[in-house]
């Protein structure tokens, strides 16, 4: 079985169009949300959304072009050689699609035929298949549409990959745009807040939404050895689990996301005493938060109280289907830095939420290894261990 490693990594968020840009803002207590502005929206009050600033492009979603541009930074120059058919591409995509099929929709409307009437540019698979054709991916190559914990089981299923011998190099991860649909859906399920988002407290009333890409390039140690890459961590294993509880909510108990954790604990040969960091879905929901600080408990038993808990959510605002690998990004320069991402406007912590959430500012520590966590409607439960790198 192959070693399996975090050889780059790109960013684009409503913070910043870069990881380093993104990660200062995001250690400085900064958050990407603001007054909605890309879309009209008959809701009242104006809906708080992470925005992007950037446009489509000429021949390419918005998804697209945060996506390529999120590997660009990513490949930092490197251009993946060897043989095309052991390069993979998975991808998590929520709405993906969605924006121009609404566009589509308007064009029909308005007696107009434009770009969004082609049926390419509606795929789920075409921010996968333009990633494939930038690094000449020849080999496997998947667009994983499971709610909010897509990029994050994308990002699990390329491990495996690798991990099995199948693959050499894999990129990894996801890109999310805003789009009517998704706001209509969350408003009538009433899990939108209006002002910014509170992960973990005790007046938490819903997530705001986002966008952005996070691209992982995942490789063999012995590839990233051999060429002399620099490794920003380790990845160990992941677990995934069903809650078979409810379409929407979750498990009131974290039953179903304790089992990913423990999953991934077992795959990646970790013990709870492990973990010093759990980087959390962290939606500000009602449901959300308590289940998974129990879960947490569930999981690592007495040594939760020992973790560090983040949510990346207070800052970009939900990401869905890219929001398990800005969740793992996080994670990665926390371990790489040594230090945790605050958990904005965390002033009265909910009873329920018992853990240190690390409250409006980030928390300097020793971090060793960390849980990423993402989960989705019908209770698809995704948990990702990855260890610091140290030269080991």
């Amino acid at each position: 079985m192959s070693r399996v490693v975090v050889t780059g990594l790109g960013i684009v968020s409503s913070l910043a169009l870069d990881r380093e840009g993104t990660w200062s803002a995001m250690l400085e207590g900064k958050d990407g949300l603001a007054a909605l502005t890309r879309l009209s929206l008959p809701l009242e009050p104006a809906q708080l959304a992470g925005q992007v600033a950037m446009d489509p492009g000429r021949h390419q979603t918005l998804c697209e072009r945060m996506a390529l541009r999120a590997l660009e930074e990513a490949l930092e120059g490197f251009q993946p050689m060897g043989d095309p058919e052991r390069i993979g591409v998975f991808q998590g995509a929520g709405t993906s699609g969605l924006p121009v099929a609404e566009a589509f929709l308007e064009e029909r409307l308005a007696g107009r035929r434009g770009r969004a009437s082609e049926p390419a540019y509606q795929s789920p698979s075409t921010v996968t298949d333009a990633l494939a054709c930038r690094v000449g991916a020849q080999g496997p190559r998947g667009t994983v549409m499971n709610a909010c914990s897509s990029s994050l089981l994308a990002i699990g299923q390329a491990w495996e990959r690798l991990v099995a011998g199948e693959l050499d190099l894999a990129v990894a991860g996801g890109a999310e745009s805003l789009c009517r649909t998704t706001y209509a859906g969350f408003s009538c399920l009433k899990a939108v807040d209006a002002k910014r988002c509170r992960p973990f407290s005790r007046d938490r009333a819903g997530l705001n939404l986002g966008e952005g890409a996070v691209q992982l390039v995942l490789e063999t140690l012995d590839g990233a050895r051999a060429r002399g890459a620099m490794i920003y961590a380790e990845v160990l294993g992941y677990g995934a689990s069903m809650d078979a509880h409810h379409p929407t909510a979750p498990h009131p108990e974290g039953e179903g996301a304790a089992r990913a954790m423990a999953m991934a604990l077992r795959t990646g040969g970790l013990i709870a005493s492990d973990i010093d960091l759990v980087s959390a879905h962290g939606t500000a929901t009602p449901a959300n938060d308590g289940a998974e600080c129990l879960a947490i408990r569930r999981a690592l038993g007495s040594f939760a109280d020992a973790v560090s808990v983040t949510s990346t959510k207070s800052q970009f605002g939900h990401t869905l289907g890219a929001a398990g690998a800005f969740g793992a990004a996080a994670a990665i320069l926390a371990l790489r830095d040594q230090v945790v991402s605050p958990t904005l406007r965390l002033e009265e912590p909910d009873p329920q939420c018992d853990l240190d959430c690390t409250p409006r500012e980030a928390k300097q520590r020793r971090l060793r290894a960390a849980l990423v966590n993402a989960f989705a409607f019908g209770g698809n439960n995704v948990s990702l261990l990855l260890r610091r790198w140290e030269g080991q």
